[in-house]
């Protein structure tokens, strides 16, 4: 179940961060991280990839999915690396795509990090964990 949140939440990401792109540009406070021509696009992207992904985060641990940090974190990095990837191929309905392959990365690290942690609660050689 963890996975499937993962995903649907992961998915949201890339129209968030769209969403908090466009407001950022058109309320002036993009302003405030670069003012300038076409170079500031990747500054106010990024910006805004980075607060999408902060909620993502918090969209985990409301939900459940534990530990959320990790799964937000492997997954941002990976969707990341699959966005700079997709836009060097420069696909038709790229926007599509890569919200499907961010709710991808976003499970995928969701798989990762459940399959880890259940490993997790073997004795580790401590007083308190000793069976």
């Amino acid at each position: 179940m963890q996975v499937l949140v993962a995903g649907v939440v992961g998915a949201a990401v890339m129209p968030l961060t769209g969403a908090i792109g466009r407001l950022l540009s058109s309320s002036g406070l993009g302003e405030a991280i670069c003012s300038g021509g076409l170079e500031c696009i990747l500054p106010v992207v990024l910006t805004a990839y980075a607060v999408a992904t902060v909620a993502a985060w918090a969209a985990l641990a409301l939900l459940g999915v534990r530990p959320a940090w990790r799964v937000t974190l492997g997954g941002s990095v990976l969707s990341a690396v699959v966005v700079v990837a997709t836009l060097r191929l420069d696909p038709p309905g790229y926007f599509w795509i890569i919200a499907a392959a961010t709710a991808a990365c976003f499970a995928l690290a969701a798989w990762v990090s459940s399959r880890s942690s259940a490993g997790s609660g073997r004795y580790s050689g401590t007083p308190a964990d000793a069976p």
